[in-house]
């Protein structure tokens, strides 16, 4: 091997030995893995200590992403830097040393990657009504909030699939349509003056005659007033068909069907309908975990540029009768000093692990599994050996190799999600 080889060379090079160093390390993901959305606000560059341009609207970061089974995490990796500077993607470092990192039985059960994929999300806008595939849940640990934030999740009354996906047809051919009438190029202009507009419950189309009429060419405004009122009532019906949410920081909204949907349906518990954010913009700021897989869009909330829409999959996919918002709000549980539990179901466990400087968490040996500081800052110890850092706003993956370890507070209030697949250690 050349002298001049990179440890990242080494490692894609098959270098079992660099690999089982790697094995017992903690192991931190460059915490720039940032993405641009339309709902997207400006809280995520200071919570991870990033330098962000002040006029890019961040939404998500993928914390850990090493699965290139699923779209998003194919396009978003996370990257790690090595000793000597060199760096490689952690679905490239798995691809050849899954069994070191991640071990048989681990490789066995899910391949020869991480099977979750955790984000933190900044939601200053509304965001698009969502589905999951069956069997994919998630949860949002809410980090912070603006006064009186909700978020929509799970429908409120009972849905008549065929007829809602027959409105949001009709819904997504008006669009089409006033978009047609302004101009095809005009879609971040109507985006503008319509935001707003569509997020007050009493807005009325006269309104927006005078920004919009001088657009319209040899349209009428008659034929742009009937599809906005339209448009208009559409959005609510939507909105006021979903569970309002509060939220504030400290809540744990576990997104997943009822005991007695799932009870009555006997199948695997699912994700519920969901559109995170409001329509009075009030902030939320959370981590995310979920599953790797797709996301089916069934309305977007009048939204310009036109995005891609799967109404029918979307409302396949999920429960449509109605739940109601006590069903998704968890109350974490102390199961030893300094650690409580929120989540605990088949795919994956919540551990909140809060040390002090008087208690040290001690964590178990278990499989690989991943942590997201949100509070503070902690050490962690492989028996004498400090193995790593995680501050806030940072997130590590844990390697098979690592063993028992704990979790010592270096700023003070610490807060520490760890995140478990099945089978458990408890």
């Amino acid at each position: 091997m050349p002298a001049h080889s990179t440890i990242a060379d080494r490692l894609l090079q098959g270098d079992r030995n660099v690999a089982a160093e790697l094995a017992t390390s903690l192991l931190k993901p460059q915490r720039d893995n940032l993405v641009e959305r339309p709902w997207g606000g400006d809280k995520l560059g200071a919570f991870k200590s990033l330098s962000v341009p002040a006029n890019r609207r961040f939404g998500e970061s993928f914390e850990i992403s090493a699965d290139d089974g699923d779209d998003e995490a194919r396009l978003h990796p996370s990257v790690l830097e090595l000793n000597d500077g060199s760096t490689i993607t952690l679905p490239a470092l798995l691809a050849v040393h899954a069994d070191a990192l991640l071990g048989e039985e681990f490789v066995r059960l899910y391949g020869r990657r991480f099977p979750l994929l955790p984000k933190l999300l900044d939601v200053a806008e509304l965001l698009s009504v969502q589905a999951h595939p069956a069997g994919n849940t998630e949860v949002y640990v809410i980090v912070d909030a603006d006064r009186d934030a909700t978020i929509r999740l799970g429908f409120a009354v009972d849905i008549d699939a065929a007829a809602w996906v027959a409105k949001l047809n009709d819904a997504r051919r008006d669009q089409q349509r006033l978009l047609e009438l302004l101009g095809a190029d005009s879609a971040e202009e109507v985006q503008a003056v319509l935001k707003d507009w569509l997020a007050r419950r009493s807005a009325r189309p006269a309104e927006l005659e005078k920004a919009l009429v001088e657009q319209l060419h040899d349209a009428k405004w008659a034929d742009a007033e009937n599809l906005l009122h339209k448009l208009h009532d559409t959005y609510w019906a939507v909105l006021d068909s979903l569970n309002a949410v509060p939220v504030k920081a400290g809540d744990v909204i576990y997104n997943s069907n009822p005991p007695r949907v799932v009870a009555a349906s006997g199948k695997a518990a699912s994700a519920e309908v969901h559109a995170l954010g409001n329509p009075e913009g009030r902030s939320v700021f959370a981590l995310e975990i979920r599953r790797p897989g797709p996301t089916f869009r069934a309305w977007d909330n009048v939204r310009f540029p036109l995005r891609k829409l799967d109404i029918e999959n979307a409302l396949e996919a999920v429960n449509l009768a109605a739940t109601r918002p006590e069903d998704f709000i968890v109350a974490p549980k102390q199961v030893r000093p300094g650690v409580s539990r929120s989540v605990d179901c088949e795919y994956f466990r919540l551990e909140h692990l809060e040390p002090t400087a008087r208690l040290t968490v001690e964590v178990p040996a278990s499989a690989p599994h991943c942590l997201h500081s949100i509070a503070g800052s902690v050490s962690v110890w492989r028996g004498e050996q400090q193995i790593g850092t995680v501050e806030r706003g940072e997130s590590a993956f844990v390697p098979a190799g690592v063993g028992a370890y704990r979790i010592a507070a270096e700023r003070a209030p610490a807060a520490v999600i760890r995140v478990t697949l099945p089978p458990y250690v408890d």
